[in-house]
């Protein structure tokens, strides 16, 4: 086993997939125990419902900046990294100069409609109507903090882009939050800390692009010959659109049980529902940090050809994926009623809802890395269009059995939408490419 693992490292992008998705896991892993370390002190100190209040009010924030983005922090890992593999610098200039002004215009037309907006939407999901007006003044530092960490995926730097992607913004509101209780038991210091941490990672996150940026210049001045591209608003618009769709279908798909829980239960049931959700995606942490690295190699190996490069990097992100899940998913099936007692007895009660959305996850890591080989490889149509029907199907069987079987039903409803999406990807990538992703370990090698 140390032999052919030795000799699997001597290839190039197994090593690369081993080593920079190590750096993703770790940080993930962190990403994770923050966003354990904010769940359980607002548990502690404001309850289920203090926690719920502020899901929802996170969630509808959330929804307006994948609207106001229109996907074009998606798009930039494939320009930047399609470009970056060419060196050219320009592009990647351009790039960033247009879609910035769309962002500028769409954060400041959709923060007037979600202010305006905020009392009905409040009625409609249980929320605190003042978080969402005061959410509203965020939508643009949140869509550019997306845009930063995004591109720095494009560029491979994939250590900068998990520190923000998966520990920044849980790790600098936990530590406001830790500060402010020691002054005040104020109901509002977990939204206050969660805008304000927002701010900060906003801001850094853009410095450390720009500081990239400008070496990777500096070390790669000379561009290869190729025929130059100025990047439009055109071919931005064509590639950003498909994947705003694909992604309304990815939140959707992840945020529906919790809004409909607002709606049809209570705001304690959706903080209990959330501490199950959150320690289930340990589960699924192979996948994620695997997937930092593939998504701009997709991208990369796409642009210059190399298929046959592409379904090796795919087989292997899939069988490391597959051997790093399944010991995460044992063990969290055993260990799930200490865990959720840890937040207190309260919620107990998402015993079954952390089982039913790990074996989700599990079955998410086993198909593989189908959803992010589509978006990098110009088949961003055919990824929004199984997303919405996955989504389709994810509301309707909220709707039907969230009143029956409550918090427990909106995770079959979670499960069976997952399933359905994930292995229609894998269709229809043995469709486009002729091979499967989905590893076979009894398959020898």
């Amino acid at each position: 086993m140390k032999e052919k693992f030795l000799k699997a490292l001597q290839d190039k992008d197994f090593a690369e997939l081993f080593k920079k998705g190590g750096v993703s896991f770790l940080m993930r892993v962190g990403g994770l125990v923050m966003g354990f370390v904010i769940t359980f002190i607002i548990a502690h100190y404001f309850g289920a419902k203090g926690l719920g209040d502020y899901v929802l009010a996170v969630i509808v924030l959330r929804v307006f900046v994948l609207i106001a983005k229109l996907g074009m922090d998606t798009a930039s890992i494939r320009f930047i990294a399609e470009y970056a593999s060419k060196n050219y610098w320009e592009g990647i200039e351009l790039y960033r100069s247009k879609v910035s002004l769309v962002l500028f215009v769409s954060s400041i037309l959709f923060s007037i409609i979600m202010f305006l907006s905020a009392s009905y939407i409040a009625n409609i999901i249980g929320a605190n109507p003042t978080y969402i007006k005061l959410n509203s003044f965020f939508i643009m530092p949140m869509a550019f903090f997306i845009l930063n960490y995004q591109s720095l995926r494009g560029l491979k730097k994939i250590a900068e882009f998990s520190f923000f992607y998966w520990m920044s913004r849980v790790t600098f509101s936990a530590i406001i939050i830790l500060i402010a209780v020691q002054f005040s038991q104020n109901e509002n210091i977990p939204i206050f800390a969660f805008l304000l941490g927002l701010l900060i990672v906003s801001a850094l996150s853009y410095f450390i692009f720009r500081n990239s940026l400008n070496l990777k210049k500096g070390l790669n001045n000379q561009p290869m010959e190729y025929k130059t591209i100025t990047v439009g608003y055109k071919e931005i618009f064509v590639v950003s659109f498909p994947l705003l769709l694909a992604q309304s279908g990815q939140f959707i798909m992840a945020w529906t049980d919790k809004l409909m829980l607002g709606g049809l239960m209570t705001s304690a049931d959706v903080g209990v529902y959330d501490v199950a959700f959150k320690l289930s995606m340990f589960v699924n942490i192979a996948l994620t940090s695997i997937s930092s690295i593939t998504s701009p190699k997709f991208a990369e190996m796409y642009s210059i050809g190399d298929m046959t490069r592409l379904k090796k990097v795919v087989h292997q992100a899939t069988k490391i994926t597959f051997w790093s899940t399944l010991p995460l998913f044992i063990g969290f099936l055993l260990l799930s009623p200490f865990l959720l007692s840890i937040f207190g007895e309260e919620f107990k009660t998402g015993f079954y809802v952390l089982c039913f959305l790990s074996l989700a996850r599990l079955i998410s890591a086993l198909t593989g890395p189908a959803g992010n080989l589509l978006q990098m490889t110009g088949k961003q149509v055919v990824f929004m269009n199984v997303l919405f029907v996955g989504a389709f199907i994810n509301i309707i069987l909220n709707f039907l059995l969230i009143p029956i079987y409550g918090i427990e039903g909106a995770a079959l409803a979670s499960m069976g939408s997952i399933v359905f999406w994930n292995i229609t990807m894998v269709y229809y990538v043995k469709k486009e490419f002729g091979f499967l992703t989905i590893y076979n370990p009894f398959k020898k090698s």
